[in-house]
């Protein structure tokens, strides 16, 4: 259908798109960033108020469990109450007097202190209400250390004026020797005030406190469902918050559970009517986004129509280039894209003919260097022949050292005569300059001693032909000869498998290059070219330009001189995948 359309119409519709996609993308984004943003408040506005009525808790056990801590450790009132008898009465009395006051002064301090109770195993200590009574009248003597929303009827089971408390039940001891129990009391009002609020649930939330996985106030007005969804999925952690549904209600629920007291504190509220009005603004925000769609459409569409006049000059030039005519020139007025369009097409044609000039330069350089190969060749077998015929005559007139000199020199020739052999294994490579050494030792009356230690995974893999020969004789030219004193070239090989690569390095103890020779050969050696100065680089910077041709900018020669260090040449190159293998 698309393909039926005007051309403007097809521009002006993949324009509207190209402008549309983004921004629906950016109105749904901002949409969904803002409902994220205002659910991720709902929940950290739960578990910053489940985290403070957790503390508020925690602080109120901790007031108790001081309470208790005082009283337990009271060596003089667990003295009296274990070791008091019938005997003396009177005595008893008073030391129980002077014991109660004590505690009621301590627990006048702390006025969120609802009851303390004593509840004595010797029976020789009589009852002082309201805080001392007998072990017999502490029936339920498996109750936890800590029991919610409790009636602690003592004196009477209908006493009006209790009411219902948290309790913390502790041991007495003595020496590890059976005391008593002590009761202390909160009232539920003042352990959880939380749960006596009135404010609206709708907005703030609502908060249910479970022990052992049952609501601590049974008269707390819960949704069975919602209590339901509680039990059967809680989380494992002590404290997060999660999102769920019950019948098509969403409620954002934060928990924070405290091991110590056996609670767990949810906080729930309804999140509704806040996703409904997400609802509404997403409904919104999508009509805007397709009124606009349409007025953008429109107006691209008119813009479209001013440009297919300067359109029409490139799609000319197109036409001319595939014709065969590169020598097009497009002027379009303006800055926009259709001109900035029409300047890449003329730079363009402008690069095509340049590439055309150099190809065509290539080739002309290229059959040059084949006609001035194959004249070398030809040169090289001539001498080659005639280096022959040499020899047979040393050999007639036993010249021993003669024809061992004319034997290495033809070794050397049918190495450099193979044109065809691009490629050539290390171990050739070595061969080839060992029988080079030898022939500068006969030559020369000093001794040049070549050590190469190398596996022989290194010597199996193939290097660009006559590579290390020119590092080699450079170091007997420059490095080894000025000097006239015997030297050593050591030549290694180390593998990088962590970057696939491994290194040729020639290092030879003659005579080291200066400063500034140094420097200028290492520019040449970057740039792939010589220079005029100082030389000395010439064989290196052949070495570079093949490394480049052969395997890429990545492998650069690097070169190293300095005084008693002698010079050192590092040659890098790929590492198969294979090798060692």
């Amino acid at each position: 259908m698309v393909r039926r359309w005007k051309f403007s119409t097809q521009v002006a519709f993949i324009y509207t798109l190209i402008i549309a996609i983004p921004l629906s993308m950016l109105i749904i984004g901002v949409s969904q960033y803002v409902s994220s943003n205002i659910i991720a408040s709902m929940f950290q506005d739960s578990e910053r108020i489940i985290d403070e009525q957790s503390r508020s808790v925690e602080q109120v056990a901790l007031q108790m469990e001081h309470l208790e801590s005082v009283i337990t450790s009271d060596f003089d009132l667990k003295q009296f109450l274990y070791l008091s008898t019938p005997d003396d009465t009177i005595q008893t009395i008073e030391k129980l007097i002077y014991h109660t006051k004590i505690l009621e002064r301590i627990t006048f301090t702390q006025p969120l202190i609802y009851k303390v109770y004593l509840f004595v195993h010797n029976q020789a200590v009589p009852e002082r209400w309201p805080l001392v009574y007998q072990e017999d009248r502490f029936s339920d003597t498996s109750i936890s250390r800590w029991v919610y929303n409790y009636y602690n009827r003592i004196t009477s089971a209908v006493d009006l004026q209790v009411e219902k408390a948290v309790y913390l039940t502790g041991e007495l001891e003595l020496q590890k020797r059976h005391v008593g129990y002590v009761q202390i009391g909160v009232r539920m009002t003042d352990f959880f005030p939380f749960l006596y609020q009135t404010n609206d649930h709708t907005q703030s939330g609502k908060t249910i406190v479970f022990n052992k996985d049952k609501p601590v106030l049974s008269e707390t007005e819960v949704d069975p469902n919602l209590i339901k969804t509680l039990n059967q999925n809680f989380p494992e952690a002590d404290h997060g918050s999660w999102r769920y549904k019950v019948r098509g209600d969403e409620y954002i629920l934060a928990f924070r559970r405290i091991p110590r007291l056996d609670l767990t504190l949810v906080h729930w509220r309804s999140a509704k009517s806040l996703l409904a009005s997400i609802g509404i603004i997403r409904f919104v925000s999508v009509s805007i986004l397709i009124l606009s769609i349409l007025v953008m459409f429109l107006i691209i569409s008119g813009a479209t129509n001013r440009l297919f006049k300067r359109l029409y000059l490139i799609m000319h030039g197109l036409r001319e280039v595939r014709d065969g005519n590169l020598k097009v020139h497009i002027q379009v007025d303006g800055t926009d894209e259709v001109a900035e369009m029409a300047s890449i097409f003329t730079a363009m044609v402008t690069q095509i003919n340049a590439l055309i000039e150099t190809s065509r330069q290539e080739h002309e350089l290229l059959a040059q260097t084949h006609i001035k190969a194959m004249q070398n060749q030809i040169n090289a077998h001539f001498l080659y022949n005639a280096l022959e015929t040499i020899k047979m005559q040393a050999e007639l007139k036993d010249e021993a050292d003669l024809v061992e000199s004319i034997t290495i020199l033809g070794r050397l020739m049918r190495y450099s005569l193979k044109l065809n052999k691009h490629q050539v294994t290390l171990a050739q490579e070595l061969e080839y300059i060992s029988d080079y050494i030898r022939l500068m030792n006969i030559r020369n009356d000093y001794t040049i001693t070549l050590e190469y230690a190398i596996p022989e995974p290194f010597l199996k893999l193939e290097i660009p032909k006559m590579l290390i020969q020119p590092v080699v004789e450079n170091a007997v030219m420059h490095g080894i000869e000025p000097v006239g004193e015997d030297a050593h070239i050591q030549i290694t090989c180390t593998a990088d498998t962590a970057v696939n690569r491994w290194l040729i390095t020639i290092h030879n103890t003659g005579r080291e290059i200066d400063e500034r020779t140094l420097q200028h050969v290492r520019l040449e050696i970057a740039e792939g070219r010589e220079r005029e100065g100082p030389s000395g680089g010439i064989g290196l910077v052949n070495i570079q330009q093949r490394l480049w041709a052969f395997y890429g900018e990545t492998f650069l020669v690097t070169l190293e001189s300095g005084q008693d260090r002698g010079t050192r040449v590092t040659i890098p190159l790929p590492l198969p995948e294979d090798f060692g293998r």
